[in-house]
């Protein structure tokens, strides 16, 4: 089986209320730099091929490339922050798929219609 390649999106709603300075070490220790660090380790095995964190508000956006849908679940449902995260996951093609099958598409549209069998020709002559 061939890998396939993932946008993944994550994102994270601010706390409900403010963290102690003690709350926010704890956080980040436990989750924060534990997940920079696991998405290093992913794009060094060509897991994670380009992404990074989301400029100007708090997630994680990147390209995954896994076997199967069942390992791409893995693999983001193994992040530390996975559980305080809202993740979309949009399955990409290739541009070469698309343009295959716009040929193919346009091929068929291109051809002149058959006339339905039976059916009697008119000449105007």
């Amino acid at each position: 089986m061939s890998s396939c390649e993932y946008l993944v999106e994550m994102t994270f709603t601010p706390f409900g209320s403010l963290l102690t300075a003690d709350q926010l070490t704890t956080f980040t220790e436990r989750f924060v730099l534990p997940t920079f660090d696991a998405c290093e380790k992913l794009i060094r095995s060509g897991r994670i091929v380009a992404g990074g964190t989301a400029l100007a508000s708090i997630g994680f956006i990147f390209v995954a490339r896994a076997e199967s849908p069942q390992e791409l679940e893995e693999m983001v449902s193994g992040l530390p922050l996975w559980s305080r995260a809202q993740t979309r996951i949009v399955p990409l093609g290739t541009f070469g798929m698309r343009a295959a099958a716009v040929r193919k598409r346009f091929s068929q549209l291109s051809q002149p219609a058959e006339a339905p069998a039976g059916a009697a020709v008119s000449s105007n002559n």
